[in-house]
């Protein structure tokens, strides 16, 4: 055989086959080069691979076993794993069924018994070297796929920063006038009326606090864009222990749970230190998700926290935060667009469609991160990422201010070339 390769190997090898001494000398010949896993049937086999996942890179199995056969245990190994490379090990008898096999995708390649040491070891590298380069294409795909995310993001969070200082300084102004309008009405019409009671004064008590309710509720929207849209990094000076602040807002909010019949459950690792935060933004944060979960959950449903302590690849030291609920979502939806302006899992039209996007700004803008996961068959998990230490950045932050800065000076050229 071949002098096998010096790297550590990366991925590993399942054989399943009902004959123990096939397994016993398979072992022997490739467990210095390859992690070796093995079965005697099918089910045991699937089993293995559900336990390790993308880790194992190459199923190699016996046609004829008592039970499930090889070519069916690669159907169902190919529903679980379509990357996984499956070989087939067949006698002569089987060739049809082998070749097959290969004809319709189910199985990379086959082979005969006896098998052949030298040959196998060729086989075995060629799969392995193809499904570490199908994984790095399909990482290299996610990580495209992210990034492209991520910019559109933070051409979202631009555009909506320029909308929103439009909106405040146009608005804001109308709606002065407005207000002024609605509140000096009812004495107006008095004078109008030389000092007669109006006929129907509730009409009037009641026009007059619906007006105002709605120009409460565009300045409450106005507010949302104006935070949701900040794009310049937060000074993280705050000292805040998050089970504390957990306590406290869920607590500010718990009547609204418990009528609604929302549990709520949440868990701090006693190893997670105090966090230094922008105080005001973070406790924010939270109200807007508490805020997001009441709107959206429906009674019986839960949402739960929880709160660790991680390195990242380079030993960063992070804070881990992740909330899970049960919630349903609509057909069409898709985790990506959670944090999109205006977008609602509760589709309410009350519900201002701001809350994630600003969420989402405030992780960035402590150097942090934060992803959604649609969970099956329903359910949300938000993984929420924040460096210990101020001044460090996610890699996604860091991408995230490249691009609010890049925004921020095209829109301050323009503003220089109108002048």
């Amino acid at each position: 055989m071949n002098a096998p390769p010096t790297s550590p190997p990366k991925y590993h090898v399942l054989y399943v086959d009902d004959e123990e001494k096939a397994l016993h000398y398979f072992r022997q010949m490739f467990e210095d080069e390859f992690i070796i896993h093995t079965a005697t049937n099918a089910a045991e086999g699937y089993r293995i691979l559900e336990a390790y996942g993308h880790q194992i890179g190459i199923l190699l199995t016996d046609q004829r076993m008592p039970g499930e056969s090889g070519v069916e245990l690669m159907d169902r190994a190919r529903r679980l794993h379509p990357n996984l490379v499956r070989i087939l090990v067949t006698a002569f008898t089987d060739y049809q069924t082998a070749v097959k096999a290969v004809n319709e995708g189910r199985a990379y390649r086959y082979l005969h018994k006896p098998l052949d040491p030298e040959q196998l070891a060729s086989v075995l590298r060629q799969g392995m070297e193809y499904y570490a380069t199908l994984m790095e294409r399909e990482t290299l795909l996610t990580e495209n796929a992210e990034n492209i995310r991520s910019t559109l993001m933070a051409d979202r969070v631009a555009g909506m920063g320029i909308m929103a200082e439009g909106l405040n300084h146009h608005l804001r102004n109308a709606l002065t006038v407005v207000r002024a309008f609605i509140d000096l009405a009812p004495m107006k019409l008095m004078e109008e009326i030389e000092g007669r009671p109006p006929r129907d004064a509730n009409f009037w008590v009641e026009t007059q606090h619906q007006a105002q309710a709605q120009i409460e509720r565009i300045q409450t929207l106005l507010n949302h864009l104006a935070h949701a849209s900040h794009s310049r990094k937060l000074e993280r000076k705050d000292s805040i222990h998050l089970g504390t602040l957990l306590e406290e807002s869920i607590s500010a909010y718990l009547a609204h749970f418990q009528e609604r019949n929302i549990r709520v459950e949440y868990n701090v690792s006693p190893t997670l230190p105090a966090l230094l935060v922008h105080g005001d933004r973070f406790r924010q944060l939270w109200r807007l998700l508490l805020i997001e979960e009441i709107t959206h959950l429906h009674p019986g449903d839960y949402v739960r926290i929880r709160a660790t302590m991680q390195r990242d690849a380079t030993g960063q030291e992070q804070a881990v935060m992740v909330l899970t609920d049960n919630g349903a979502w609509g057909a069409q939806d898709r985790a990506a667009n959670l944090f999109d302006p205006f977008f609602t899992r509760s589709r309410k039209p009350d519900d201002f469609g701001v809350n994630m996007m600003a969420c989402y700004v405030t992780l960035h803008l402590h150097g942090g991160s934060i992803e959604a996961k649609r969970l099956e068959p329903q359910g949300l998990e938000l993984t929420m990422r924040l460096p210990l230490d101020p001044n460090q950045n996610t890699q996604e932050a860091d991408d995230f201010f490249q691009r609010a800065t890049q925004h921020e000076e095209r829109w301050r050229q323009r503003e220089e070339l109108a002048a």
